[in-house]
């Protein structure tokens, strides 16, 4: 028996044959999580035993736990046993920095199928999503409440909430506005964590009406107002604080000057803007930044701003930025003001 030496480089072919599969992969972690896999293992546990218990077919799942311990989430720790790793505890449901709702959401066939008629983004400029769906993404997600429930829940699984409250004292303000905020996990936050400010609400009437539930859980049910409404339009005025968070980074510079509009109109003059996203920086780690920009622009037609290019939204709505927290890889906080 022969085997080549393991010091010799890859070759460029086995490279890109690799990066070309890595799909594989993430689809292999998302039905994992679809089936409930990272939940049940609190110790090694074999592929049949795993198969029984989540209803799946032993042989089938194992190559998906195979594929789940070469992405490095799940270890082979003895043959056909496998065992969560560091890195594969933040699928679990109950893991404070749970992302099994977002893995969930991203090998949904919503997304597949865009991704196949992405050329046609290359080609035009425009998002793909609509040539699959019929819809734009967001009319679809208004018409697919079982989809739009999926994303509410994979947006919260991010360290937006966390970033935020490292990134911003609010103890100067005594109300915050919301626009956008989804459910209100991370008003919620901000509120428990200051326990004389108010908030307020605003987002599209079937979200809002959903969202009574995550104050109530949260102990300030009190110092909230909902307000079904769309950052297309008038929102409440006189607020301290105005937050947008994911929401920019969710529309292209002519939409997302309509929002910027709209929020500062509302504002007074010393009333101060947040916007929580994705900001790319060389300061980031990994690649991840630019794969979320390319998703965005695929769905939505949208993308990632880096400081600078937010500096020249605001510039366009007589606005400045004043201050940013940057968070490599993940959500930065931004600070602005009415000029």
């Amino acid at each position: 028996m022969t085997s080549s030496n393991a010091a010799e480089p890859v070759p460029a072919t086995l490279r890109v044959r690799e990066l070309m599969t890595a799909g594989l992969l993430s689809h292999a972690i998302g039905v994992l999580c679809d089936l409930g896999v990272p939940d049940i293992l609190d110790a090694p546990r074999t592929h049949e035993d795993i198969a029984k218990e989540v209803d799946a077919h032993p042989e089938g799942l194992l190559s998906f736990l195979r594929a789940a311990a070469a992405a490095g989430v799940l270890a082979e720790s003895a043959p056909r046993t496998f065992e969560l790793t560091e890195l594969g505890q933040v699928l679990r449901a109950d893991d404070p920095r749970s992302i099994k709702a977002m893995c969930s959401l991203t090998c949904r066939d919503e997304f597949s199928r865009t991704w196949s008629d992405s050329l046609h983004t290359a080609r035009t400029g425009e998002p793909s999503f609509a040539i699959g769906h019929g819809a734009s993404f967001f009319d679809y997600m208004g018409s697919n409440r079982e989809f739009a429930s999926l994303f509410d829940r994979a947006m919260q699984s991010s360290a937006a909430v966390d970033n935020l409250l490292a990134g911003y004292d609010f103890s100067g303000a005594g109300h915050v506005v919301d626009v956008g905020g989804g459910r209100g996990t991370m008003l919620a936050a901000v509120l428990k964590r200051y326990p004389t400010l108010r908030g307020t609400l605003v987002d599209l009437p079937h979200v809002v009406g959903n969202a009574r539930k995550t104050f109530v859980d949260a102990g300030v049910a009190d110092r909230v107002t909902l307000v079904p409404g769309s950052f297309f339009e008038p929102v409440p005025e006189g607020g301290d604080v105005y937050l947008l968070s994911r929401v920019i980074g969710n529309w292209n510079d002519e939409d997302s000057l309509r929002i910027l509009r709209t929020v500062r109109t509302a504002m007074r003059p010393d009333s101060e803007l947040v916007v929580v996203g994705m900001m790319p920086s060389e300061n980031d780690r990994t690649h991840y930044p630019q794969q979320l920009d390319l998703y965005m622009f695929a769905l939505l037609g949208a993308r990632l701003r880096s400081y600078a290019e937010y500096e020249d939204l605001f510039a366009q709505v007589n606005m400045r930025a004043i201050d940013w927290s940057n968070y490599p890889d993940s959500e930065s906080v931004l600070r602005a003001r009415v000029l």
